[in-house]
Parts: C-alpha cells; structure tokens; sequence
C-alpha cells in the first residue's frame, strides 16, 4: 500500500510527491534548509504543527533560564497545552513536576 502524498519507486524508500519535477540540487537544497545559499536556522522552521509559532519559544525560555531536560518539558507542556494536545499536555507537565519532586525531596532539598 503506498502512503498519501508518496510515489512508488522501485526503492525501498520513496519520495515525497513534491506536486512538480525538481532537481535533485533543489531537492537536496531544501532538505539542507538552504535559501538563497543561506542556511535557515532551525528557530525559522517547525516540524508539524503551529503550536509553537509564537514571539518567544519554549526553547528560548529554557536556554536563557539554563533549565535542564525534565524543567524545560514542563516549560513546553504548559506553554502548548491550549494549542496542542489541552489536558494531556497538562498531565505531562504534572508528570514531569512530580518527578521534580522526588528527586530534589531525594536529594534533601
């Protein structure tokens, strides 16, 4: 069965329908993120979805604040739960904040 969007190749990997013929420089171009020979920093793109696009990324916030993994995804959770997936975001970042507090309630904080 072929997926949506996808063309059969005689290759175990196929190609995304890209809707009209490109050249493999422009195909490759686009999967380096490269306009106009400028490289696209990853702050100007999103993989799926556009509950991120906002003034002030979660990443940033986390980056400035110098929070480690399980303190940035509480960050994240709370900053997408209206947009993204509601509640269960919600339950993420009370997931996250109780491991929070066994590990310092561990470590006699």
């Amino acid at each position: 069965m072929i997926k949506e969007g996808y063309r059969n190749y005689d290759s175990p990997v196929a190609m995304p329908d890209l809707g009209q013929p490109i050249t493999l420089e422009d195909y490759f171009r686009q999967l380096n993120k490269v306009v106009d020979d400028k490289p696209i920093s990853a702050k100007d793109t999103q993989v799926a979805g556009t509950h991120y696009q906002k003034a002030i990324q979660p990443w940033d916030i986390i980056s400035e604040w110098k929070l480690d993994f399980w303190e940035g995804n509480v960050v994240k959770y709370i900053l997408r739960w209206k947009d993204k997936d509601g509640v269960q975001d919600l339950k993420k970042a009370k997931h996250y904040i109780e491991y929070l507090i066994e590990r310092e309630t561990n470590n006699g904080n």
